[in-house]
């Protein structure tokens, strides 16, 4: 065998040599995802029931439209108890001008302790009764308690219904919110704040960033899962 050339390395075993490739290391993040399978739900969503039984009058909203809060969604027949306000208000008028002479008279010591008291309780009582018959007249017009999306209606006009009946829903729909079980062990990794990426089945090939909101205090003991809740922004109600 010849020798190697002076300063030259050594052939290697059986003279075979080995590629390699060379690259420069370098510092990174890298991120670590957990998939989970979420729900959706509603930011709010409310039955409107009705307070009181009475006649449907007049529906004012329309199916699936936008609502603002305090928009009048429906009224009742008024007649029967705008005449009781009206009773009420004539008996709460007389019990106040009796109590005001009784009150006079006792402060000139003509009439007894209990004289007044029967005028201050009846005044009382009447004050009471008026303020009823306002709110059973508040009653039969039906507002939306905050603002979003009318569902469907369940009544029309003309219709008679009973307290409680449900009327239609509100429905708020930006931001809508995810909830989501997540593995005990993985709880150490999640925090108020953190973002949430999502996806569904309707718009394929396409991700929806939230953020988490909450994150249950307790671990459910049968599953040793925890609920966390994001709020995700729906301008478009997608």
């Amino acid at each position: 065998p010849k020798a190697p050339p002076a300063g030259g390395p050594a052939p290697g075993p059986g003279g075979f040599a080995m590629p390699v490739i060379m690259a420069e290391a370098k510092r990174q993040p890298i991120s670590e995802s957990l998939a989970l399978v979420a729900s959706l739900a509603a930011d709010e969503m409310v039955e409107v029931r009705s307070e009181t039984d009475g006649t449907v009058e007049q529906i004012l909203f329309e199916e699936g439209a936008p609502v603002k809060k305090g928009d009048l969604l429906l009224r009742l027949d008024e007649s029967k108890f705008t005449n009781a306000v009206a009773e009420a208000e004539a008996n709460f008028k007389l019990s106040q001008i009796t109590y005001d002479r009784v009150q006079r008279l006792y402060a000139g010591k003509l009439i007894s302790q209990q004289e007044y008291d029967h005028a201050a309780a009846t005044l009382e009582a009447s004050q009471a009764s008026l303020n009823l018959r306002k709110r059973q007249w508040r009653d039969t017009r039906i507002e939306a308690p905050f603002s979003g999306i009318a569902g469907g209606r369940l009544v029309s006009p003309g219709q008679v219904i009973a307290r409680n009946s449900i009327l239609t829903w509100v429905v708020d729909l930006d931001p809508i919110k995810a909830e989501v079980a997540v593995p005990e062990r993985f709880l150490g990794q999640l925090a108020v704040g953190q973002k949430l990426t999502l996806s569904v089945a309707a718009f394929p090939g396409e991700t929806f960033t939230g953020e988490v909101y909450f994150i249950a205090p307790q671990v459910d003991p049968a599953t040793r899962n925890a609920l966390i809740k994001a709020r995700i922004p729906n301008p478009q109600s997608r």
